[in-house]
């Protein structure tokens, strides 16, 4: 018993679904006699490219009455059954050497053994040598009468250009969605089936605009000998229910970030993959994004236009990490930052995303990325322990010099921070040479902090990253507004953290290099020389000037720290606050 598919294979040029530009201009040249000697076709797989080619070679070859082809006749049922000895269909991707085609060209000259046309059909043809093209090009040049070469590839740019030339080049689309539903439904008629339009639909729309990959899973729902409906269509896929994806897209939508995080977690407990809730997801969205626009789909309560985008694109961010790690937690991960990056445009609507989640929630994951991110960055050896971060907002200030009293003066804090836009911001901002080197980056974000890291495979780009420290900055600053901002980096097998302005300065004392420009602190004026070298009793000797900042050399390499500095995590990060203006100098008093 044949597939389905096979048995579906039209017969006639009005059984041929879509493309309608291939199907009409070759019906009238077959009709007119005007047949070209050599055809390409092109396209993805599945879509009627060597389909086509055997109605080309039915109607030529065909023996009954009009319209042609019968589909009737010997010779018809001969190309369908792929009998027909003037009808050969060639795999060039098995048959490829200059030898098959020597074989090949030796066999055109001989006449049609039942007096119509021979017709060479070469599936996936772009799989032929270099070689070979070469030794078919003087026969496809100047062909038999009697002969018409048919190439038929899915990647018709690895043909070369001396082929092309002579061949009339078709290019095939793919079918939508609802092309694909109107065969299946015809199929599963012909059938006996009953099959529900949403299963057929969601069908069209897993098999990518390929009809015979629709067919294939319409065969798999035939197989069972019950209705096709959509709930059987996503249990034999293995795909999630779509009602309680749309549920888990309402709570993203309205915020409920409990609501979202427990449904995405059931989900993943039943045996759903986690890269398989997030496409979901995405595909629910997307049919909301439809509806609010004006297009067929069904809506999300709640839903605007800008937050659907948002979460979309927050969505398809985070699904980069699957490829890292398909857990349960990575799924947790994506749908708090889509959480986080969907809360508004402005501040307060970030906060009211951020304050959706709870506070330990919030905290777990946060100290779960930033030791992830470490364990990356020092090669997979647990990190040396560094001090705590300050709370979202607070400046991380470097040290001041001393007042005439010994108390450092007071540094007015920024308001706290709230996370305005997305990485995505960052790097749709930055030029074409700063997004490559942006690209292997892993992103941080969260109210009042986001942070860059490296593992040991990108040394080369945090290093140009940090070369280039102050660009990145003011494009974070524009679109996060004031944050602390971090690029923790691989150097040595050691943690490195890079940054400018007000920083935690390092055990080598050095802080200023890339980050936002600040002026630099003047030393206090020098005592004369008369106080300096005998003070009295009762006057306490004036405080040493602070000793001036090391700089770094292109290569970042440590610098020794002072035996009496007790050993701090090396790094700097710089607060970056609006607008950008350098720091007042301190009083000489």
């Amino acid at each position: 018993m044949s597939a389905i598919y096979q048995r579906a294979r039209p017969i006639r040029w009005e059984q041929v679904v879509g493309q309608e530009h291939v199907k009409d201009v070759l019906k009238t040249a077959l009709e007119q006699g005007r047949v070209g000697h050599a055809y390409l076709f092109s396209g993805p797989r599945g879509v009627g490219k060597t389909t086509t080619a055997r109605l080309i070679a039915m109607t030529a070859n065909c023996t009954g009455p009009s319209p042609k082809p019968c589909g009737e006749c010997e010779s018809c049922l001969a190309v369908r059954a792929g009998s027909h000895p003037d009808v050969l269909e060639i795999d060039a991707a098995s048959n490829n050497s200059v030898d098959d085609v020597r074989d090949l060209r030796e066999k055109v000259s001989l006449a049609a053994m039942r007096g119509g046309k021979k017709i060479y059909i070469l599936d996936e043809a772009h799989m032929m040598s270099r070689a070979a093209f070469n030794a078919l090009l003087k026969t496809l040049e100047e062909p038999p009468a009697h002969v018409i070469f048919i190439l038929a590839t899915t990647e018709p740019e690895k043909i070369i250009p001396t082929i092309l030339s002579r061949c009339q080049h078709y290019r095939f689309r793919r079918l939508t969605p609802e092309e694909i539903a109107g065969k299946l439904a015809e199929l599963a008629r012909r059938e006996g089936v009953q099959a529900e339009p949403e299963a057929l639909h969601l069908i069209g729309r897993l098999a990518d605009g390929a009809m015979r990959d629709g067919e294939s899973l319409l065969e798999r729902m035939l197989a069972a000998g019950t209705a096709v409906t959509k709930a059987a269509v996503e249990d034999a896929l293995g795909l999630p229910p779509g009602e309680r994806v749309r549920g888990i897209a309402g709570a993203l939508v309205l915020g409920d970030a409990g609501a979202a995080l427990q449904g995405a977690a059931q989900l993943y407990r039943e045996g759903f993959a986690a890269r398989t809730v997030v496409e979901g997801l995405v595909a629910a969205l997307a049919d909301a994004l439809h509806a609010e626009l004006g297009l067929e789909g069904q809506a999300l309560e709640g839903a605007d236009v800008p937050r659907l985008l948002r979460l979309q694109a927050a969505l398809d961010e985070q699904e980069a990490r699957f490829a890292r790690s398909a857990d349960g937690l990575s799924l947790e991960l994506a749908l708090t930052h889509a959480l986080l990056a969907a809360g508004g445009g402005g501040a307060a609507g970030a906060g009211a995303a951020a304050s959706a989640l709870p506070a330990d929630v919030t905290q777990r994951l946060s100290r779960l990325e930033r030791e992830l991110a470490e364990l990356r960055a020092s090669g997979g050896q647990a990190a040396p322990s560094a001090a705590p971060a300050p709370p979202a907002g607070v400046r991380r200030a470097s040290a001041a010099p001393s007042s005439a009293g010994g108390a450092p003066a007071p540094v007015p804090a920024p308001a706290p921070a709230t996370l305005r836009g997305t990485w995505a911001d960052v790097t749709r901002q930055a030029s074409m040479q700063l997004r490559a080197f942006l690209k292997p980056a892993r992103m941080h974000a969260e109210p009042g902090y986001v942070s860059l890291s490296y593992d040991e495979k990108s040394a080369f780009h945090a290093k140009q990253i940090a070369a280039k420290f102050d660009e990145v900055a003011a494009l974070v600053l524009k679109v996060f507004g004031p944050v602390t901002f971090e690029l923790v980096a691989p150097e040595g097998g050691r943690r490195v953290r890079l940054g400018g302005g007000g920083d935690d300065a390092g055990p080598d004392g050095g802080g200023g290099g890339g980050g936002v420009p600040s002026s630099p602190t003047p030393s206090p004026p020098s005592p004369p020389p008369a106080q300096a070298a005998a003070p009295k009793a009762d006057i306490p000797a004036p405080s040493p000037a602070p000793r001036p900042r090391a700089s770094r050399g292109p290569d970042f390499a440590p610098l020794a720290p002072e035996k009496s500095a007790p050993q701090a995590p090396r790094g700097r990060a710089a607060t970056l606050e609006a607008p950008l203006r350098p720091a007042p100098p301190p009083s000489p008093d």
